[in-house]
């Protein structure tokens, strides 16, 4: 009987390294991505590559996870039928209260605004990434603007429509964040400020109390 259980358990170790599963990487470093179902690489020379974005461009994007509170990672869903790497993203504009950085503790109200985007971006969330004129940072992240409902050419320039759409619009309107004003990443810099002011009149989020 113990002979027979080891022998299960030899072939469920086996099963599980040797198949690529959704989510998992296999023993060759590829999976198959649970929505397309197509199977790709993300280890090896035949690794998917980061995709070359455009600037003042829109993409539409799906929800992986949620790093903090104006961090997430994302995988674009382009019509061309291929996949590329998952896209770590920082919101253009803004910065919340640090929670993960390795070199410095929890900050005021960082596990709220992280929270946050957790309750509003959830895994398999459809999205839309929006990028500036430069489209990463230094560390080779995705700068972008998140809208959590397709934007149109005039939402894009519409004041109620950011308010209404833009993740990075909510973040500083509910105090979650302040504006971060980056070049040359300032199509909103103007909009933002006034938003973070209306927090700050209104005691919302980290402007509490003051």
């Amino acid at each position: 009987m113990k002979k027979i259980f080891l022998a299960l358990v030899v072939i469920a170790i086996f099963s599980t390294c040797a198949f690529a599963t959704p989510g998992r990487l296999d023993k060759d470093g590829g999976h198959k991505d649970k929505v397309t179902g197509i199977y790709h690489y993300h280890r090896g020379p035949n690794a998917v590559q980061p995709y070359d974005f455009r600037m003042n461009s829109v993409y539409k994007a799906r929800v992986i996870r949620v790093v903090d509170g104006d961090t997430a990672i994302f995988t674009l869903m382009l019509d061309d039928g291929k996949i590329y790497k998952d896209e770590r993203t920082r919101f253009t504009g803004v910065n919340t209260p640090e929670t993960v950085h390795p070199n410095k503790p929890v900050e005021y109200y960082g596990k709220e605004a992280s929270n946050f985007t957790k309750s509003q971006l959830k895994p398999d969330m459809i999205v839309w990434l929006q990028t500036d004129v430069g489209a990463r940072d230094r560390y080779g992240r995705l700068l972008a603007y998140v809208w959590t409902s397709e934007p149109s050419e005039e939402d894009l320039n519409d004041e109620d429509a950011i308010r209404e759409k833009m993740f990075n619009a909510r973040l500083l309107l509910d105090g979650y964040a302040q504006t971060s004003s980056v070049q040359p990443n300032t199509r909103y810099s103007e909009v933002f400020a006034k938003f973070q002011r209306e927090a700050r009149e209104n005691n919302k989020g980290l402007w509490a109390g003051n």
